[in-house]
């Protein structure tokens, strides 16, 4: 009996899961490291080496750690558009924060730039959060703790923005570290459920005799 060879759509067909269960694996990872540094880099100015560095490198494992959950939580029909829509504008957010960091911290354009940008990136990752964390609450396969962690960064943040421009900027910059800390230890709870789920062994199914 001559044994079939699997073309090379079913090659491909089989590796894209492996992928996105190799990246599902090592999101978790990246999302505890990403929320960490971000939390200890907002204890530093924006205009100082550390924490830009720290920063950027955060925002882009964060990345990494934002698609891999994704990944794991389209799976539940529950996720729908909600978890979906706000996917996109945090990886959106993500990036251009990592990018604006990254560039001061190699002197590509001047930190005034953080600044004048800020309203590329806010908007969106307030939304981004409080919409990723809702749909994390629906889908209901990651900690709910992690979920109302960033959801409550956004008014966490806003509260900030607003007090800070009632007092004309003379409030100590540990405010900005508040919203910073409740949504880094949520991707930090989140990020470390997903590495453990992703790395249970899988049930074998058992063999007929």
């Amino acid at each position: 009996m001559v044994q079939e060879q699997p073309t090379g759509a079913q090659n491909v067909a089989g590796e894209a899961p492996m992928a996105a269960s190799s990246l599902i694996r090592w999101s978790g990872p990246a999302a505890v490291l990403g929320g960490v540094l971000v939390m200890i880099g907002s204890f530093f100015s924006d205009n100082t080496w550390m924490g830009n560095m720290l920063n950027g490198v955060g925002y882009a494992l964060l990345v990494v750690g934002i698609i891999g959950t994704y990944l794991y939580l389209r799976r539940s029909g529950r996720f729908g558009l909600l978890g979906t829509v706000g996917f996109y504008l945090c990886v959106f957010a993500f990036v251009v924060l990592s990018i604006l960091d990254l560039g001061v911290l190699l002197n590509v354009w001047g930190a005034r730039w953080l600044e004048t940008l800020g309203a590329v990136y806010e908007l969106p990752l307030l939304l981004g959060l409080v919409m990723f964390g809702m749909a994390i609450l629906r889908a209901g396969r990651l900690p709910r703790g992690g979920a109302w962690l960033l959801i409550a960064s956004a008014p966490a943040e806003v509260g900030a923005i607003f007090a800070m421009a009632v007092s004309g900027y003379t409030l100590p910059s540990l405010l900005w570290s508040v919203p910073a800390i409740l949504w880094g230890l949520g991707w930090v709870w989140i990020g470390y459920s997903l590495w453990s789920k992703s790395g249970a062994p899988e049930p074998r199914p058992s063999r007929v005799s």
